[in-house]
């Protein structure tokens, strides 16, 4: 036994040394972008209708009423390659290109002894969320940005446009399940989330008129927004078994806010750019507000599941249904002075470029997930489930910022097999995500510039590709039955 722990021991520490060295991926649209656990992992998620691991804790605490044994589980992807493209984002043959190569979230959870054994407690921490996009684009040429009354010919354009994006999440759940009768368990998790979010956007285009003093005419934009917050919600779930039959529901509360701090700035530059008025004007408009008070939404879900488990063969179908959320600011931003010359635009205050708002749409996710056994030493797990956006298009209109990347529906595959021995189980797999849209609206675009683009670009509708390859490790450790 002593030889056993030791083993675990080395295996937990080695896990978070993988997760904090290499990079977590995710996307920042979605809920279904990371699966946990080991044999759920390889299943898809499709365990709402019950599982024999601590993954209930997450999946469906009604589960925990039927657990056997007190168990640690780990699970990372050791490598995973993501690529996001998104297409013309600056202009044509300015696309944004995003790689990352790091390993998938993690989970750890356990169950707990208690003196009363018709109780069950757990705990779980995972990583629902760890996004990170970072993507530049340059054009560099010749157009015919200004009048030839005033700039004959071409003029010389140089723009550029970077963006980066980094959500994390950790979700800590302590989850509690007791069983009624032989049939019926019931629980309940209760779960404290943990948000973190940085997001820099840069655009700058500069064009040199015709004209003997060869007059420099330019713009650039500058956002940041870095804020934390921390969030409660409840998981009830309810788990009746009628072997081989198992049949799950949970219903998960909206998120209470318990709170935060965030700082967002804009930073807009213009120099002898044409406004409205038909005159050319420079001027400046920024602020930056910090220590502004944070709050981050999660939607009510409801999921349903049922399983099959003829000891050869078992299957499972989840699905899960999420709320919509209602536009709302993340940050109160105060009212203030933003232009400089301040008769520039009078009208104009800091509140309508700071806000960073947030929404969701309503979205339905489905997962399928099937297991061969071969003996109880190994047995194969091939699943797949919808991934949707819940992306509200509604934050496209307006001012503000615009803190999201992701629009696109995904769809994920996993395909791997588990070895089971006396004390433990190694799970060992391969995943495939892919996603793609040709609706993605793009901001900053100069494929035909005006003067009028100069300070912020056109907005365009383009393309989005999203691709990801994955190696799943996975591994528990079994102290002792109940």
């Amino acid at each position: 036994m002593i030889i056993f722990k030791r083993i675990h021991t080395v295996l937990l520490l080695l896990t978070f040394l993988l997760s904090g060295i290499l990079v977590a991926l995710g996307q920042d649209t979605h809920y279904w972008s990371q699966q946990f656990g080991t044999r759920t992992a390889l299943m898809s998620g499709a365990v709402i209708g019950g599982a024999n691991d601590n993954t209930m804790i997450w999946y469906n605490p009604g589960g925990l009423g039927f657990l056997e044994n007190a168990s640690i589980s780990i699970n990372a992807n050791a490598y995973r390659l993501e690529n996001i493209k998104i297409y013309n984002a600056l202009g044509d043959r300015g696309d944004f290109k995003s790689k990352n190569l790091g390993s998938v979230p993690l989970l750890v959870g356990g169950m707990i002894n208690l003196k009363n054994s018709e109780w069950k407690l757990g705990y779980t921490i995972v990583v629902p969320m760890d996004f990170k996009f970072k993507g530049i684009a340059r054009v560099d040429g010749n157009f015919n940005v200004i009048d030839d009354a005033i700039s004959p010919g071409n003029e010389e354009l140089v723009g550029e446009s970077a963006l980066s994006n980094k959500v994390n999440e950790v979700v800590g759940g302590i989850g509690i399940g007791r069983k009624i009768g032989d049939n019926l368990s019931v629980g309940l998790t209760n779960l404290i989330t943990v948000r973190s979010h940085t997001y820099n956007r840069s655009y700058s285009a500069y064009i040199f008129q015709n004209n003997a003093e060869e007059s420099f005419i330019g713009g650039n934009l500058l956002q940041n927004v870095d804020y934390y917050n921390i969030r409660y919600s409840m998981k009830l779930g309810l788990i009746y078994r009628m072997e081989p039959w198992s049949f799950g529901i949970t219903l998960t509360t909206p998120s209470l806010n318990i709170g935060g701090q965030g700082t967002t700035a804009a930073n807009v530059a213009a120099k002898n750019v044409l406004f409205e008025d038909g005159e050319r004007k420079s001027g400046v408009a920024t602020d930056r507000q910090a220590e502004l008070k944070t709050k981050y939404k999660s939607p009510a879900s409801l999921a349903v599941g049922v399983n099959y488990d003829s000891g050869k063969h078992a299957f499972g179908i989840a699905a899960q249904y999420f709320s919509s959320i209602d536009i709302y600011d993340i940050m109160e931003v105060t009212p203030g002075t933003f232009v400089r010359p301040a008769d520039l635009a009078p009208d104009i205050s800091s509140d309508e470029f700071l806000n960073v708002r947030s929404a969701a749409t309503s979205v339905l996710n489905v997962a399928l997930g099937y297991e061969y056994t071969v003996d109880e030493s190994l047995s194969f797990m091939i699943g797949g489930r919808s991934d949707m956006s819940y992306f509200d298009n509604d934050l496209n209109d307006g001012n503000g910022i615009r803190t999201t990347i992701s629009s696109w529906d995904l769809y994920h595959f996993s395909l791997g097999a588990t070895f089971t021995r006396t004390n433990s189980s190694l799970s060992l797999g391969i995943l495939y995500s892919t996603g793609t849209t040709g609706d993605y609206e793009q901001s900053g675009n100069l494929s035909n510039p005006t003067e009028g683009d100069l300070l912020k670009g056109a907005t365009t509708i383009t393309q989005a590709d999203y691709n990801s390859f994955g190696f799943l490790l996975g591994y528990t450790f079994y102290f002792r039955k109940f």
